[in-house]
């Protein structure tokens, strides 16, 4: 099976980049094994419908899949406690770069 490849949005890469660096790496391993097994997250709903979020410890990443261009599209990522409300108020704002 062919890995999908893995592209941010700028508030993804901001907030990886202010975690702690005890989180970083928890958050860059379940990111690869993400790329091998892109629907193991879990489908969200409601206004969060389309998206799929994954666990690692407290943290969440909130994600999209593009199945065509085998992409996955790295929307959010935050502490469990608000990470939906907090992505929720942003969602619109957020754009995709490159990987």
């Amino acid at each position: 099976m062919t890995e999908y490849n893995l592209v941010y949005s700028e508030t993804s890469r901001n907030l990886i980049a202010k975690l702690h660096p005890d989180i970083k790496p928890l958050i860059r391993s379940k990111l690869n094994k993400l790329q091998k097994e892109p629907f193991s997250g879990k489908t969200l709903e409601r206004e969060l419908s389309g998206y799929r979020s994954i666990r690692t410890g407290r943290f969440r990443i909130i994600y999209r899949l593009n199945e065509e261009k085998r992409i996955i599209e790295i929307h959010y990522v935050g502490r469990r406690k608000d990470v939906y409300e907090l992505f929720t108020e942003q969602k619109g704002t957020s754009s995709v770069l490159d990987g």
